[in-house]
């Protein structure tokens, strides 16, 4: 009976001691969300968000979206369509925009593409009101073929 008594004391101890997992990617600590996704956890820059869509006619529309969690910093959002030739990936167009607080700056806007591979890349740069650099990062969506 004791023995018994030891092992399920064992098991429930294994059971409800479970140990969250960290890591790192360059520099910047990561934590698993409930979606089963890897995401960074940056200092100034709340969320980061990039999309592409490519239509039947060729149409593409790009996607990039930067807010903050500061209302006082400036973000330079930078959205580059890119197409895979070769070995690499060559950016055929960059649009860019700037925002203050909170809601950050979107971009969407729409391109006619020839067939091929394609993403988006977004990258934000955040800045304080004295125009010194806080933070960069950089997001692509997933590959469209069209």
């Amino acid at each position: 009976m004791k023995k018994i008594i030891c092992m399920s004391l064992i098991v429930l101890m294994a059971i409800f001691s479970a140990v969250p997992a960290y890591a790192a990617i360059d520099g910047k600590s990561v934590s698993t969300q409930g979606s089963g996704t890897v995401s960074p956890l940056f200092t100034y820059i709340l969320q980061l968000n990039v999309g592409l869509e490519i239509d039947s006619s060729g149409k593409a529309a790009c996607l990039g979206k930067a807010t903050l969690y500061s209302g006082t910093n400036r973000v330079d959002l930078t959205v580059q369509l890119q197409k895979f030739t070769g070995s690499s990936w060559s950016a055929i167009k960059t649009w860019t925009s700037s925002g203050v607080g909170m809601s950050g700056t979107t971009i969407l806007q729409n391109y006619y593409v020839v067939s091929g591979t394609y993403r988006v890349s977004a990258t934000a740069k955040v800045y304080n009101s004295s125009g010194n650099l806080l933070e960069t990062a950089t997001a692509y969506s997933p590959t469209a073929t069209y």
